[in-house]
Order: C-alpha cells, then structure tokens, then sequence
C-alpha cells in the first residue's frame, strides 16, 4: 500500500482556508475586498460577538447573476484574471477565486447578490456539509453576505480565538485600513448594534484621516508632499518627533491601495528619523504609493500581505528622502576645536568633552559652588580639584548633556540617568498603589480617540481603576479622565491612552488569558505610566530634587534598572578610574 494518498475535497478546503482565514477580521477583509472591487460606493459591515457569531457585509456594487452567484463559491473562480499574463499586472485587491470558498469551508454562509436593473435576484446558502442552495430572491442592488458561526466544524481552530474586545478590534482594523485606502467610499461598521465606525466618503485622504482620527490627531503628523520619481508615487502623513510612540501600533503601507507590511520601506522610514527620535521609540506613518503594477509582485503571501519590488532600492531613496524632507531636521555643524586647557586635550578631542557649550571642567565648577550659590560660572575656579584629588565632601549634582547627571561619592563617582530613575521609581509606586495621592480633576480631561483604541480602553477602565485613574464614556470616541494620581499631572493623556491601546492589543493577541497573562498586563500598563510622567532630559531638576530621587531609588525593589531593563546608573569607583588612566 502506497503511503501517499490524495486528501479528499472537504480536507483540502479546510486546509487552504487556514491559509486565508485565520479570525474573524479575515472574512471582513476578504468580502470589503470583494465588494471594492465591485465598484461599491458604499460599504457596510455587521459583526455579533466579535464576528465570532455574525459578520453580515452589504454593498451597492454591480452585484451578480444567478450563474456567476453560485460559480462564485467554486475554488478558483474569478472574474479578475483571464492568464498567466494577468499575475503580473493586478490592479484589483483580489484575484485568486479563493475567498467565498474558504469562507464557506469553515462556516455557513447567505449570499444575496442581483446586477444592476435587474427584476430578479440570486440566494445562495451553504450550510452545515457544504450543501449549496441556489434558489431566488428580491433584487436588492448590490451584494449581501453574512457568515455565521466561523470554525464550527473546526473547534480546535475555534478554540483558539481571541476574547470578543481583542476579535473586534482586528475588525476596526481591517476597517480602517480599508477606509484609508478608499476615501472617496462609505463606510459603515456596527458592532452588536452600535455603531463603531461611521464615515461618508470624502474628497481626498486628509480629510478621510481626520474623520477617523480627529483633527487633534492630525496635528501631530507633517503631510507628505506628493512625490513622483521613476514612475512611482508616494503621499500620506508621517509623526512628528515629538509624536513617536513606544509601540508600532500607527505604521500603515498601502502599495496601490493594497495594505501590506514591507521591511524595505520600513527601513528607510526609520532611516530619515534616526538621531531624531530615541532608539526605544517608533515613528508613526501613513504612506501610499502608487507604481506600476508590473513592477510590483503581489502574489507572494497567503493573505497578500507582503510584496516584492521590481526596484526595492528606488523604493527606498523615495521614501526616506521624503520623509526627510518632511521633517527637515536642523543640522548643527560640528565646531572644530583647537588647542584647549581642559585636561589638556587638543582639536577634535577637546570637541568631543564639550558638553552643551560647557566644558567638563566648567561644569565641574559649577557642581563645586557652595550650596547657597547659583549654578552660574565663576572666574575663580578651585583648580586644586584636579591638583588635590576628590573632595569628599562634595554633594552637588551636575549635569551631563541633557538627561544624565553626575555626583562625586566618597568612593568615586555616580552617573545617574534621571529619566531612567524615575520611571522606576513611579513604576513600583504605581504597582504598590498604597503610596498614590489620587486627586478628582476640578476640570475633567476630554480625549478623543481613534475607534479601536476607544474600544479597547473602554473594555479594560477597570484596570486603570487599579492604578489611581477614573476613565468613562464621554460620547463617540471620547473618553473622559475624572481622577488621577498626583503624579501623573500634565502628562500626555491622549498619547499616554493611546500607547496602552497598542499594549493592550498586542498583550491580548500574542499573551495568556490566566492570572499571569493579567499580572504582566498590569506590569506592562504601569511601566507605561511611569515613561509617560518621568522626568525628561530637557526638565533639569534641582538639587533637593535630585537627592529626593536618588533616596526614593534606594527604596525600590530594583534600584539599579528601569522597567525596561536599562541601567539607571552607573558607578566609578576610585580604582576604577584608576584603571581608566592606567594609573593601576
């Protein structure tokens, strides 16, 4: 007996179904695909229990005969490509006849389709074993689907759905996504009833940006300039600095409409922002481009969620010098140094220990001063420091650039990084709880947020109880901030929510739903909080200030790292600077 056997129709349905729907939020993308396709002006999308349940999507597109309505469920049957010549020049978002059939495979699907002006229409049903029934209907414009219970005969994949909150939220998505794609359509999405999405087609994409995102939301992004070279042509919005984020929950990539992800454009994305925004932080970018499709290979992803470029490198000069542009950064030349008294270094080497237009040894002065004095420079510098050793009864702080900040200890010296101090001194308050001073707001925060992000921070308010923070509906989209701890005053609200968002997300899609999934979503919450409200390089604290951190450090259960594992400071001991002069 041969070992080697041909799987049967069923099997092989369920198996290349696997491949193209994987949740819920796949049969949304496949069939607002389908209905773009078909010329919609106008799409509307339906979902129960997350889609768990129900995913109806309706459009006012061309719609379909009697014959091409029950063809439609066939595997590969399309009306988008003819030949092999046709693979290579795809201008619609589908194209391999696999969509309605996979669907079909793993739920039971109704569709209502009719062409336009005609007296008649077509009901398709497939239920439990696949039976398909044709039969008449009312000739409503357009085409109805709706698909009911997804994996029902596949409970090992059913199983493995997310919670409702995290299910809808890829739905909100794929909505999105397709919104951005499409201004110039409708969109609808409700969810249980209500409304979640709503937006009537507009007249370019800014204007569809901002009726998903907000006008506040806009004013954190540079708009591209509409840049043509070789062919190619490149739009959309790109963060400022000041708007990265600590996720890359807002980095969208259309090629001909079609999102994707694609890790040349990624690149030269962060390329134009390196040395501008921190290394622990992610840029926020909307980019369109539109190429011949000829030159653009589609077809090389299950669920057409990659691309491969003819010319990746042109790609990529396109987009980072664009972005560059956008940004226009401020390029301070570098001062060439000559000869310099400070430790008696010369040229480039002396450049390289001026610190924001002081030398070491002018800062050094500085921290010398009495505790009464300002930190202003002084002609009479006490050059017995570098003669007489280390004083020990040194307790000044200074700084170092922006974010670090030195003081001389008994045996040598501590660099301290004041952000990193902070937001590990603010982390375990804020898991401790017991030592939050929480205030009710005399004037409540509003914020207006994307629709998933509302969504998900509705869902989880309970947990923001736990740290100090009274979150509540404040109509569409909005979320209103009545209480929170003293120490998160003048943060960045809406860029805070909108950060925990994207961690709430991600933390549901790839972490567990046991008490150690919830602890670790607490944890990744407060680590959060506390990098919103830290203290910034560029707000210098003063020297009770600093003491009060660095005691506050000692207290911590972890004094010597963040909670994102980075040093919060470092210490020379007297040997080792010996070492470091070869003096031992």
């Amino acid at each position: 007996m041969p070992e080697i056997s041909l799987l049967p129709e069923f099997l092989t349905n369920k198996i290349a179904a696997g491949e193209v729907i994987e949740r819920p939020a796949s049969v949304v993308r496949e069939l607002v695909d389908n209905s773009i396709d078909a010329g919609a002006g106008t799409v509307s999308i339906e979902v129960l229990h997350g889609g768990k349940k129900l995913i109806g999507v309706s459009d006012d597109g061309t719609g379909m005969g009697r014959e091409d309505a029950s063809l439609s469920f066939e595997r590969h049957a399309t009306s988008k490509i003819k030949s092999e010549d046709d693979l290579f020049n795809i201008t619609t978002l589908g194209f391999r006849g696999e969509a309605l059939p996979s669907i079909a495979s793993v739920s039971k699907v109704t569709l209502i389709t009719s062409p336009v002006n005609s007296r008649i229409g077509t009901k398709v049903e497939i239920g439990a074993g696949h039976k398909k029934e044709v039969a008449e209907a009312p000739p409503l414009r357009g085409t109805t689907v709706e698909v009911r219970d997804i994996f029902y005969n596949t409970p090992a994949r059913r199983k493995f759905l997310k919670s409702i909150p995290t299910e809808l939220s890829h739905i909100i998505g794929i909505v999105t996504q397709k919104a951005l794609s499409y201004p110039g359509i409708s969109f609808l999405l409700k969810h249980n009833d209500s409304e979640v999405i709503n937006v009537s087609a507009a007249k370019d994409i800014k204007e569809r940006f901002i009726q998903l995102y907000g006008e506040d939301f806009i004013n954190d992004f540079l708009e591209l300039g509409k840049e043509t070279v070789k062919g190619i042509r490149l739009y959309g919005f790109s963060s400022t600095t000041g708007f990265a984020r600590s996720s890359r929950g807002y980095q969208f990539i259309f090629i001909n409409r079609r999102p994707v992800k694609n890790p040349t454009i990624s690149h030269a994305v962060y390329n134009a922002y390196k040395e501008l925004i921190p290394k622990d932080r992610h840029p926020a970018f909307f980019l369109f481009l539109e190429i011949d499709p000829e030159k653009v290979d589609v077809n090389v992803h299950p669920a057409k969620r990659e691309v491969r470029f003819e010319s990746p490198d042109e790609i990529h000069r396109l987009v980072e010098s664009t972005i560059r542009k956008a940004l226009n950064p401020r390029r301070e030349e570098v001062a060439e140094y000559t000869a310099s008294p400070v430790f008696g270094f010369k040229g480039e080497q002396a450049g390289k220990n001026k610190i924001q237009g002081w030398t070491v040894r002018e800062t050094l002065e500085s921290a010398l001063q009495p505790q009464g004095e300002s930190l202003s420079l002084k002609n009479d510098f006490q050059t017995d420091f570098f003669t007489g050793g280390i004083i020990p009864d040194v307790h000044r702080f200074f700084y170092i650039g922006e974010s670090f900040v030195a003081k001389v200890a008994n045996d040598g010296l501590v660099i301290i990084d004041q952000h990193a101090v902070h937001e590990r001194v603010l982390y375990e308050k804020l898991l401790k709880k017991t030592t939050l001073d929480i205030e009710n707001l005399f004037l409540p925060v509003r914020v207006e947020l994307p629709a998933k992000e509302f969504k998900i921070i509705m869902n989880y308010k309970g947990l923001f109880n736990d740290f100090g923070l009274d979150i509540g509906e404040f109509g569409a989209n909005n979320v209103i901030v009545r209480a929170l701890p003293r120490e998160l005053h003048r943060t960045d609200m809406k860029g805070l929510l909108l950060d925990i968002a994207s961690g709430i997300l991600e933390q549901e899609t790839i972490g567990t739903k046991d008490e150690t999934g919830k602890q670790n979503l607490l944890r990744n919450i407060a680590a959060m909080l506390a990098c919103h409200k830290s203290v910034r390089g560029k707000e210098p604290l003063n020297n009770e200030e600093l003491s009060q951190l660095v005691a506050d450090l000692e207290k911590t259960e972890v004094p010597d790292k963040c909670p994102h594992g980075r040093p919060t400071r470092i210490c020379f001991s007297i040997d080792d600077l010996r070492k470091m002069f070869k003096r031992k």
